[in-house]
C-alpha cells in the first residue's frame, strides 16, 4: 500500500517544468493524476469529477473545476504558493487516504477538502505555544491510555480533535473532551458553546500537569510522540494516519528541539461524567443573540459528577 512518503516522492519522477501530468497506480475507487499546471507549480487532479460547485480557495491552495475536450470534468487542486508545499502534500494525501474506503469516495474527497479549508484558517507553521503543547500532550496521554486495549485502529480513529471536531475524542456512543491544567488549578476553561454540547453522555477528562525537567522524570512532547509512534511501527498505515493527525494539530518534527525544553510531570487525572444535568452552556440553553462564548467551570463544583 502506498504511504505518504511514497506519494511525496511521486512528483520527483517528473520534470517540474514540463507542465505535464502523470497517472499513478493506486488502490482506490477514484482516478488521480499528479503534475505541474505551470512551471514548478504542483497539481493533483481528480478525474471524472463532474461539476463541483461552490468549492472555496485559500491563500495557498486553489481548486479548479475544468471541462475537458472530451466532455468529462476534472477537479484540479493547485498549489499556489510553494512555501505551503508541505501542507499541500499532506492535504492531498489525506483526501486520497480518507476517501479510499468511503461509501461515497468522491463526496468524502470533497468533504475532506472543505475540512482542510477550515483548518487552514488557523493552522500556523511556527512553534506551538506552551499551552498548545500542554493541550496536545494531554490528548496524547489519553490516546495512549486507549491503545492499551490493543484496538489501535479504532482508538486512533476516535481522536477527532485535530480534524476540527468540537470534541477531542468521539466514539460510537460516547465522547471525551480533554483538558490540561496546572497542579493547583481550581477551574477548567471551556472554549465554545459546542465543546460540551452532545446529546449522548460523555466525559470531561482533566490532566493535572506540573512543569518540571526531563532529568527529574518529566516527559516532553517529542518523547510522548515517539512512544506512540513506536506502538504503530508494525501498522504502517496507522503510523501514517497518526503522523497526519499530529500535522493537523500543528506539530512539526523540525521543532522538536524547542519542545524538548518543556517537560511535565503528570500529577493527577480526573474524569467527570457529562450527562443531562451537567452544568454547561450549549446552543440550546443560550440566547440566540450570543454567537460565541467561552467560560470556566469550578472543579470543586463538579465533585458530584466526578468519576475518579
Amino acid at each position: 500500500m502506498m504511504m505518504f512518503s511514497d506519494f511525496k516522492t511521486k512528483w520527483k519522477e517528473m520534470d517540474a517544468y514540463s507542465n505535464g501530468y502523470l497517472s499513478f497506480s493506486l488502490e482506490h475507487p477514484l482516478e488521480f493524476h499528479i503534475g505541474y499546471y505551470s512551471s514548478d507549480a504542483k497539481s493533483l487532479v481528480l478525474m471524472n469529477s463532474g461539476v463541483v460547485e461552490n468549492i472555496p480557495s485559500s491563500y495557498a491552495i486553489k481548486p479548479v473545476n475544468v471541462k475537458l475536450n472530451d466532455g468529462t470534468w476534472i477537479l484540479e487542486i493547485r498549489l499556489i504558493h510553494n512555501s505551503y508545499e508541505d501542507v499541500y502534500l499532506r492535504l492531498c494525501w489525506d483526501m486520497i487516504d480518507v476517501s479510499r474506503t468511503a461509501d461515497s469516495p468522491q463526496k468524502a474527497f470533497i468533504s475532506r477538502y472543505l475540512m482542510w479549508q477550515k483548518l487552514l484558517q488557523y493552522m500556523k507553521t511556527d512553534v506551538m505555544s506552551f499551552q498548545r503543547q500542554k493541550g496536545l500532550l494531554g490528548e496524547l496521554l489519553y490516546l495512549q491510555s486507549l491503545l492499551v486495549n490493543g484496538e489501535y485502529e479504532q482508538s486512533l480513529r476516535s481522536w477527532t480533535g485535530p480534524e476540527g471536531y468540537d470534541q477531542d475524542f468521539v466514539f460510537e456512543d460516547t465522547w471525551s473532551e480533554i483538558k490540561t491544567v496546572a497542579m493547583a488549578s481550581e477551574v477548567v476553561s471551556i472554549s465554545s458553546l459546542q465543546q460540551l454540547d452532545r446529546e449522548e453522555p460523555g466525559e470531561l477528562v482533566v490532566y493535572f500537569l506540573e512543569s518540571t525537567a526531563t532529568a527529574t522524570g518529566g516527559i516532553s512532547l517529542p518523547q510522548k510522540v515517539e512512544e506512540i509512534r513506536n506502538l504503530f511501527r508494525r501498522e504502517i498505515a496507522l503510523l501514517d494516519r497518526f503522523n497526519m493527525k499530529l500535522f493537523m494539530y500543528g506539530y512539526r518534527d523540525k521543532d522538536a528541539t524547542e519542545y524538548f525544553k518543556n517537560a511535565f510531570r503528570l500529577v493527577e487525572i480526573r474524569e467527570y461524567h457529562v450527562k443531562f444535568d451537567f452544568p454547561r452552556l450549549t446552543r440550546r440553553n443560550t440566547a440566540t443573540v450570543i454567537t460565541t462564548c467561552s467560560y470556566s467551570l469550578s472543579l470543586a463544583g463538579l465533585e458530584a459528577f466526578k468519576g475518579r
